[in-house]
């Protein structure tokens, strides 16, 4: 069976996915978008680097030519494509099925429309919520704008039930639903947590972290805050895993408060969690919106609680309230104070938070993500 996938770039998250099915299909993957140092760094990492871990290893790939005068994954004219090598590439190709990862930038949309209306069935798999507060106005041109694409779909793997939700909100019908979970490279994650052992909790020595761009969004300032209000501030040190324009900021509000920190920089794929998450009792992401939020992906795969806003996307499904971990109000430095004491109270008990993680994070592995594609994929062709 032919299928093309068509991404903007490649991403760490996906690849071991095309990999995967890659072994079960005549596959090849379709970027739209050369990433570069530099556009890493723009896009708020705060450092130009490359991810050390291959990602065009172990699948079939072509990159097409991008039209676009200023080229970005994050701007809507960043991705436009020369409709006639589109049109080659199809004919070329001929594939039975196309996977979609999103509808924007304006190439995404192209493909759709192309798909459409040649008869190509398609199956998209974004990841987009409800959770991002939007203008009256806004919102009312999204309602038309999103419902004419979508209709244009013939299946959709959701990533969670925050993403189930926004799908059923714009129209799409329950039987074209199908859940693919969002995943890491879970067999990857795997052998480094059992490499490098997460520390034995110390009440006296509390590791809070955070990882992820220092930007706005993110949130950093609101933990700075939560952590002042802990009536185990003392004791606390947070550990920023990451970097990014608002490094100083941190910096200067942490002496500030007088709160312990310590910056242990971008750490790549390979090296996050000997450097990273082995340091941490429980990370907390504090985001203000957040489509998902891999990085809980990747800590509960070392049986690593996590306090997480309303507004981060996987909070529905990772977090079971006591047992993985806390979701705390939006914005709320209160409620996220409150939530820090009782995940600090509930490790110094010797409860069972690490093994409640590591069952409930199996059902969100690589491998189940994988045949959820494969059934909806077999589905939609033999339908």
């Amino acid at each position: 069976m032919k299928i093309l996938i068509f991404a903007t770039h490649p991403i760490q998250y996906q690849v071991p996915i095309y990999r995967e099915l890659n072994k079960h299909y005549d596959l090849k993957v379709i970027y739209l978008l050369d990433q570069t140092k530099k556009s890493h760094a723009e896009s708020g990492f705060g450092v130009e680097f490359e991810w050390d871990i291959p990602l065009l290893n172990g699948y079939k790939y072509q990159y097409l030519k991008n039209l676009s005068k200023k080229p970005s994954s994050s701007k809507y004219n960043g991705i436009i494509l020369d409709k006639d090598e589109l049109n080659k590439l199809m004919i070329k190709e001929n594939p039975e099925t196309v996977l979609i990862n999103g509808w924007f930038p304006k190439g995404l949309k192209q493909i759709i429309n192309y798909c459409y209306k040649n008869n190509i069935k398609t199956v998209c798999r974004g990841d987009s919520t409800l959770l991002m507060p939007i203008s009256p106005l806004k919102k009312a041109i999204k309602e038309i704008y999103i419902r004419s694409i979508l209709k244009k779909i013939s299946a959709f793997l959701y990533v969670g039930e925050e993403n189930k939700k926004y799908y059923l909100h714009y129209g799409v019908k329950d039987n074209q639903l199908s859940p693919a979970f969002h995943c890491i490279n879970t067999p990857f994650f795997k052998e480094k947590f059992n490499k490098n052992q997460t520390q034995t909790f110390n009440r006296k020595k509390i590791n809070i972290g955070f990882a992820g761009k220092f930007i706005d969004i993110k949130n950093p300032f609101l933990l700075l805050n939560a952590v002042s209000k802990s009536k185990y501030k003392e004791f606390i040190s947070l550990q920023f895993i990451g970097d990014g324009p608002l490094k100083k900021s941190i910096r200067d509000m942490s002496s500030n408060l007088d709160i312990t920190t310590n910056f242990l920089g971008f750490l790549n794929q390979s090296e996050i969690v000997k450097l990273g998450y082995s340091q941490i009792d429980f990370l907390v992401l504090p985001s203000k919106s957040e489509t998902w939020g891999l990085v809980i992906n990747e800590v509960m795969t070392g049986g690593i609680p996590a306090i997480v806003s309303n507004n981060v996307g996987c909070h529905s499904d990772l977090i079971m309230e006591g047992k993985t971990g806390f979701i705390f109000i939006n914005g709320d430095v209160n409620d996220l104070a409150i939530k820090i004491d009782t995940t600090i109270e509930l490790l110094a008990s010797e409860n069972n938070m690490k093994t409640e993680v590591l069952n409930h994070i199996t059902k969100y592995s690589l491998s189940e993500t994988v045949k959820a594609y494969q059934e909806t994929i077999n589905k939609i062709v033999n339908h």
